[in-house]
């Protein structure tokens, strides 16, 4: 089986879903005749070239205070 995931890095949505897929993996007993190709795919395509903002700051900017309770949840996993 092939599975393709197109995901950003910083996304902390992005993180639950491959931790919840390596949880399923481990569970799934052919998990070894499954192949993950990942791919980059950036949420924000407006953020200019060679930005660098740490990802806790650009969270709170884009969410507010709500980030951080995404990220401790994103921790708890």
């Amino acid at each position: 089986m092939k599975i393709e995931i197109w995901s950003d890095v910083v996304c902390p949505w992005c993180y639950i879903g491959k931790r919840r897929l390596e949880h399923a993996l481990g569970q799934f007993e052919h998990a070894g005749e499954v192949e993950i190709t990942w791919r980059s795919f950036q949420l924000n395509p407006d953020t200019p070239p060679g930005t660098a903002v740490p990802t806790r700051d650009y969270l709170i900017r884009r969410f507010g205070q709500q980030a951080t309770a995404m990220t401790g949840r994103v921790a708890e996993l």
